[in-house]
């Protein structure tokens, strides 16, 4: 860090800050009075520093989003280029940054592929999927949309099924019981159960038990009556890598019954898995609509996109679609995407992602083999999770991926692995009670990886002789 920056940094009034903040912004998931909430300072590469001087390695990428670190300086100077040429321009008009967003993606993220056909950016994951949802719906003229159980889909009612993740609500003076937006589940959502795991033993030729159950729902409901299935390649908030025959099998079931695949690639998009998108990992398939947000600009700007076929991108292109929000392709939203992927493109990020991935996947079986309270490690590239058992191998939690985040949350492993590594100088933790999300930027070193699996070691001694005595 520069040393004028040092000294702007010091010259603010972080009290001040933090008493603003807590007067005046209306606050999420924590209740009021619950906890302290840290101020950060400043952000360089995979660190930050908090207000009274800490610094931490963000290994997490925060909510598994800034995929380039922090202050990456080829997105930020093309976002500085953007702003000395042009500001807010609305979606009636097109901008060179729109346009060569749009390039880079149709053209770039799908090599040897011919499906894709158009892409419209959003500020949001969340606004992604709803025009995801809403083009499926308008395009096959059908209202029920498949979304599985664990599955987050942005902060909505409706596609989202994690439980705790769908605009619930637990007041302060009741934290054992949780409400949902009334309606809840809104017409035309279905749940589906969730995919098994990776590790899920599976004889041959059998048919996995969740598609079979899906299959089931979908003929008691009527195909004619279903747009489409959201489905993610690795569930985003339950941290759940499918079994390996999971997406053939599902892409395969929704052709059979003329049912549309949206995959929602928001967290594992843009080579978070070691490809471009996570449904890439399984061959021979493609989905019909694509909704994609954080790793587009690695968080540096908001951003979503939705991304569509060529057979539903060419009758909304040739039709009057009335959608869009002021936002939309926003001409520096549009020039950190370019930043973005034009950096990971000239430096062979998905080989760094894969290689980084390989041995940050070792790290974490040495502490599986180490620690009792392990109970699996999974995940591909840059996005692994810890699922944390008791001693006859079941959740510790036993609510787990049904959990509605109630009760007292800080006696959770989860939030005692956060708070061990924290005390370590690393930010990493998880959101289900029994299960870690390792999910650091592109950027990490070996020498970063190695720091936060020492961390992680002391914390997963302190919930071994907790939870395993």
């Amino acid at each position: 860090m520069s040393d004028a920056r040092k000294s702007d940094i010091a010259d603010v009034n972080w009290e001040q800050v933090a008493q603003w903040d807590k007067k005046y912004y209306l606050h999420g998931p924590q209740a009021a009075g619950e906890a302290n909430i840290a101020t950060i300072a400043s952000m360089d590469g995979n660190w930050f520093t908090l207000a009274d001087g800490t610094r931490m390695l963000d290994f997490q990428s925060q909510l598994i989003s800034d995929s380039f670190g922090h202050r990456h300086p080829a997105i930020h100077s093309k976002i500085e280029e953007a702003m000395g040429r042009t500001g807010h321009a609305f979606y009636g008009f097109a901008n060179q940054y729109r346009a060569e967003a749009a390039k880079l993606i149709i053209e770039g993220l799908f090599p040897g592929e011919n499906w894709a056909g158009r892409v419209r950016v959003f500020s949001s994951g969340t606004d992604a999927v709803e025009s995801a949802i809403n083009m499926a719906r308008l395009h096959t003229g059908r209202a029920g949309v498949l979304t599985q159980a664990h599955s987050f889909h942005g902060m909505v009612m409706g596609s989202t099924m994690m439980r705790g993740y769908r605009n619930n609500i637990t007041h302060r003076d009741d934290l054992d019981t949780v409400r949902d937006t009334p309606g809840f589940p809104p017409q035309g959502y279905i749940p589906v159960p969730a995919p098994e795991h990776e590790d899920y033993r599976v004889i041959e030729g059998q048919v996995l038990p969740s598609l079979a159950a899906t299959e089931e729902i979908i003929r008691a409901v009527g195909p004619e009556n279903i747009a489409a299935m959201i489905a993610e390649p690795m569930l985003g908030a339950g941290g759940t890598l499918p079994h390996p025959r999971y997406m053939a099998d599902m892409a395969a079931m929704l052709k059979k019954y003329d049912i549309l695949w949206i995959s929602d690639e928001v967290i594992t998009g843009v080579g978070r898995l070691g490809e471009w998108f996570g449904y890439q990992s399984t061959p021979g398939v493609a989905p019909d609509l694509i909704a994609c947000g954080k790793g587009l600009t690695g968080c540096v700007m908001p951003v979503g996109a939705v991304i569509a076929s060529k057979e539903i991108a060419d009758p909304f292109e040739n039709a009057r679609w009335w959608s869009g929000s002021t936002w939309d392709g926003h001409p520096l939203v549009c020039a950190a995407i370019v930043g973005a992927l034009e950096w990971a493109f000239e430096n062979d990020i998905l080989q760094s992602v894969r290689q980084k991935g390989a041995y940050l996947n070792a790290r974490l079986n040495e502490l599986k083999e180490k620690h009792d309270c392990v109970g699996r490690v999974a995940g591909r590239g840059l996005y692994q999770t810890l699922d944390l058992v008791g001693r006859d191998g079941s959740s510790i939690i036993e609510a787990d991926r049904f959990h509605a985040f109630t009760g007292d949350l800080a006696s959770n492993p989860n939030s005692m692995i956060y708070a061990e590594c924290a005390a370590h100088g690393v930010y990493l933790g998880g959101y289900t009670p029994n299960t870690v999300k390792v999910g650091p930027p592109f950027t990490i070193t070996s020498d970063e990886i190695d720091l936060a699996m020492d961390a992680l070691d002391s914390a997963l001694m302190k919930v071994g002789n907790k939870w395993l005595k």
